[in-house]
C-alpha cells in the first residue's frame, strides 16, 4: 500500500512490539489458566501490566514524533474494556438465582458488558486503520478486523480464540513496521457503520439477557432462593434455586412437607476482578423436580452461621389452571 505525505521517523516501534508481545502471550497464558490454575491467571495479569507499560510508552513515543490520536484512542478504548471488566465481575451477584444454567448462563454473563465490549473492539479498529494509513502495513487492517468478528462472537467462546489471532496479527505488524511514517495521516471514519455495529450491539445484548426463551407458569424470588414452576400434561416442573450465603452450612428442600432428596446441581462465579484480588467467587445449587402431581408449597430450609441456624424460606404456589 502506497503511502504518501509528509514521513517522519519512528522510534517507539521496538516498545510496540515488545509490549503488544507481552499482551498476546498474557491473551494465551488466560486461556491456559483453565487448565493449569489460578496462578497462571493471575501471571497473565502480571505480564499485561508489564506489557501495557512499553506500549504506552511506545503509543507516547509515536505521539510525539508521528500522531498524538493512537494514544488518545487507546485511552478511550481502554476505558471502555475497564467498564466492561467492571460489569462482568459484577454480574454474577445479578444472575445468580436467574432460571438459565450452562450455557445459557454464560450467555446472560455477557449480556450487560457486551455494548462495551464491542465499543472499545471499535475504537481498535480505528486505531489499528490509523496505523495502516500512517505506514501501509495492511495487517493492521487484518488485526481490526478480525478483533471486531472476535469481539462479536465472544459469548459463543470462539470470538476469544479470533482476537487471539488479531492480537498475533498486530504484533506481526509491529515487527514489520518500517522505520518511517506518515505525519498525522488522515483518518476514516464512517458514522453510520458506527451506529450500526453499536445498534447491533445493544440488540445482541437484549438477546443475551433475554435467553433462555422458555416461559414458567410461575415465579417468585425471596432471600437467597428462587422458584421456577412449569405445568404440563404430564405433571408439574419445579427448578429451585439457593445462592449460597459466605457462613453456609447446609440446605434442605421440602414439597408439600416431604423432604426432597439430595439431588442437584451445582455451578460457582468468579468475574475477572474477584480473580484478580482473590476473593470468594459466588455459588449456587440447583434441584430440578419433576413432579406427577401439582404442589402446593415449597419450603427451603438454609443453615448459616457457626451456631447452625437454620431459616425457612416458604413459598405458596398457586392452584394449577
Amino acid at each position: 500500500m502506497a503511502v504518501e505525505g509528509e514521513f517522519v521517523p519512528v522510534s517507539g516501534r521496538k516498545y510496540l512490539l515488545a509490549g503488544s508481545l507481552m499482551i498476546t502471550l498474557a491473551y494465551l497464558m488466560g486461556f491456559l489458566s483453565n487448565l493449569f490454575g489460578y496462578f497462571c491467571y493471575v501471571f497473565s495479569f502480571i505480564v499485561t501490566g508489564v506489557g501495557l507499560i512499553l506500549y504506552l510508552l511506545g503509543l507516547y513515543l509515536w505521539r510525539v514524533d508521528v500522531d498524538s490520536r493512537p494514544l488518545k484512542l487507546f485511552l478511550l478504548e481502554a476505558s471502555l474494556f475497564i467498564v466492561a471488566i467492571f460489569l462482568l465481575s459484577w454480574v454474577p451477584m445479578r444472575i445468580l438465582l436467574s432460571p438459565s444454567w450452562g450455557f445459557y448462563r454464560m450467555l446472560n454473563y455477557f449480556a450487560l458488558a457486551y455494548p462495551f465490549l464491542v465499543a472499545s473492539a471499535l475504537v481498535y479498529r480505528f486505531r489499528m486503520g490509523l496505523f495502516t494509513k500512517s505506514t501501509g502495513e495492511l495487517n493492521f487492517n487484518l488485526a481490526g478486523n478480525l478483533y471486531i468478528i472476535g469481539t462479536f462472537l465472544i459469548p459463543v467462546l470462539i470470538g476469544g480464540i479470533i482476537m487471539f489471532f488479531a492480537r498475533i496479527a498486530e504484533t506481526y505488524s509491529y515487527w514489520k513496521l518500517p522505520m518511517t511514517a506518515r505525519k498525522n495521516a488522515p483518518f476514516n471514519f464512517s458514522r453510520r457503520k458506527s451506529l450500526a455495529l453499536i445498534t447491533a450491539s445493544l440488540v445482541v445484548s437484549f438477546i443475551l439477557a433475554s435467553v433462555p426463551f422458555g416461559s414458567y407458569d410461575y415465579s417468585a424470588r425471596s432471600g437467597n432462593v428462587a422458584v421456577y414452576e412449569k405445568n404440563s400434561g404430564s405433571g408439574t416442573t419445579l427448578d429451585i434455586i439457593i445462592a449460597i450465603p459466605d457462613d453456609f452450612c447446609g440446605a434442605n428442600v421440602y414439597v408439600d412437607g416431604h423432604k426432597v432428596r439430595q439431588d442437584y446441581r451445582i455451578i460457582s462465579f468468579w468475574g475477572p476482578m474477584q480473580y484478580l484480588f482473590v476473593t470468594q467467587g459466588k455459588t449456587v445449587i440447583k434441584y430440578h423436580l419433576k413432579l406427577s402431581k401439582h404442589p402446593r408449597n415449597v419450603t427451603v430450609r438454609i443453615c448459616q452461621g457457626w451456631n447452625a441456624t437454620w431459616k425457612n424460606v416458604v413459598f405458596k404456589l398457586p392452584a394449577k389452571k
